[in-house]
């Protein structure tokens, strides 16, 4: 029992250190939107992003890092957002813009190749404000397939 349980650990160990790192920001605040819209569909967007090959870093220590630099999360320039993104050694970042017009929000998600600068991935939707939690997460999901 204990070997099963030693081995099962150095695979785990093995695995998570293998793995990729991955940053995904807060949703940048487009048109009519407000901060807190834009939190809560982070938020929900990051609960549903996870890519078997990417370990995704702790957005307390994104916002530690863009703080660092002193950018303004809510305009950062593909350079800038590289730069971030090597300083949390990840290997791709994925960043998006929430607008809203009348009754209908519209999200675009980008993966950007930190080493290139490149988009190598995106997706986005329009949808009603009670459809926003399926919604994001169908984005998620379409987007973790692209990446993998």
């Amino acid at each position: 029992m204990k070997k099963l349980l030693f081995f099962s650990m150095m695979c785990l160990m093995a695995l998570t250190m293998s793995a990729q790192k991955c940053a995904v920001l807060d949703f940048q605040l487009g048109t009519n939107v407000t901060a807190e819209e834009v939190e809560a569909i982070s938020y929900n967007f990051r609960t549903n992003f996870y890519p078997a090959n990417y370990n995704v870093i702790e957005i307390e220590r994104v916002n530690k890092v863009i703080d660092g630099f002193d950018y303004d999360k809510t305009s950062m320039t593909k350079q800038q957002l590289t730069e971030v993104g090597r300083k949390l050694e990840a290997k791709i970042m994925v960043v998006g813009t929430l607008n809203k017009f009348m009754d209908e929000y519209s999200v675009d998600v980008q993966v950007i190749d930190v080493s290139t600068g490149v988009t190598i991935a995106s997706e986005g939707d329009t949808f009603q404000k009670s459809e926003y939690r399926r919604e994001i997460k169908n984005i998620a999901q379409r987007l973790v397939y692209k990446i993998e």
